[in-house]
């Protein structure tokens, strides 16, 4: 008896050493697993993207998802790709992606930027992952309201301020609280119609706040526009970016195991497969 039809992308996924299933997946265009030493990350996709520690060396963890160990990343530090390297992962118009990272945040301060390509010094916003947000976005009401501890997936289409608001109201807050000490795998996704927030492969449900309809486009940087970058971002406040010391007690510390972009949104199914033991 044929019995194929029957086998989960879980349960073929379940047959292969955690760092191969990454990229097993169609659409990847980057994936850093964390594994090696020094200060730069090369990924495995459709180019060898480059990320380059900054304020750095980061410290190396003995605990991982895909491995032995993990970036120990300090308030601070962070890692970057520049503009003009971003290649595929210069999303922009009405194309779909997937973000995804696997993380252990180790603090509740406010608005930590866990990665994406998103300048808001220069009015370059294009797609984001934040977590611990002070405020989820009703996209019904028009208005926000307080939360703490959720996953936040940020998109623009003006690069600046949504017109009528005092920052870019376009982003989804999950529903769970977030706890620093544990591992979660946090994933933004667009199919060209909607973006959603999803937490350890599971839309993060919460209603008039995740998903948010959005139909594009986002926003071309062009040439001059932001840089890909991790546990930090440009702030208005940052005059001296990339090279000047971080003015202000946001940004992301913690663990990050992995770190992964597709070209189109991955499916529930997909994403669980991706979380391995996070999802128990």
């Amino acid at each position: 008896m044929n019995t194929s039809s029957t086998v989960s992308l879980q349960d073929i996924l379940a047959t292969l050493p955690a760092r191969e299933r990454p990229a097993t997946i169609p659409g990847l265009i980057a994936f850093w697993d964390f594994q090696g030493f020094g200060t730069q990350h090369e990924a495995r996709g459709v180019c060898p993207f480059t990320l380059v520690e900054q304020r750095g060396p980061i410290a190396r963890a003995s605990e991982g998802v895909f491995g032995p160990q993990s970036l120990r990343i300090a308030h601070g530090q962070w890692l970057r790709l520049p503009r003009a390297e971003l290649g595929a992962l210069n999303i922009h118009g009405h194309r779909p992606l997937s973000l995804i990272a696997w993380v252990k945040p180790d603090s509740d301060r406010l608005w930590q930027f866990v990665a994406g390509v998103w300048n808001e010094r220069d009015h370059q916003r294009q797609y984001a992952l934040f977590f611990n947000g002070a405020w989820q976005y009703d996209h019904v009401a028009g208005m926000r309201t307080p939360c703490t501890r959720r996953a936040h997936a940020y998109l623009s289409r003006e690069g600046g301020h949504t017109p009528g608001h005092p920052a870019c109201f376009s982003y989804a807050t999950g529903q769970t609280e977030l706890r620093p000490g544990a591992w979660y795998c946090l994933a933004l996704t667009y199919d060209g119609e909607q973006l959603a927030v999803h937490v350890n492969g599971r839309l993060d449900a919460n209603p008039r706040h995740n998903p948010l309809p959005f139909p594009g486009p986002i926003f071309d940087g062009g040439a001059t526009g932001a840089d890909f970058t991790v546990a930090q971002r440009a702030m208005a406040m940052w005059r001296e970016y990339p090279h000047g010391v971080i003015p202000v007690a946001e940004g992301f510390s913690g663990l990050l195991g992995g770190l992964a972009v597709y070209d189109r949104a991955l499916s529930e199914e997909e994403l669980v497969s991706l979380t391995g033991e996070l999802s128990q």
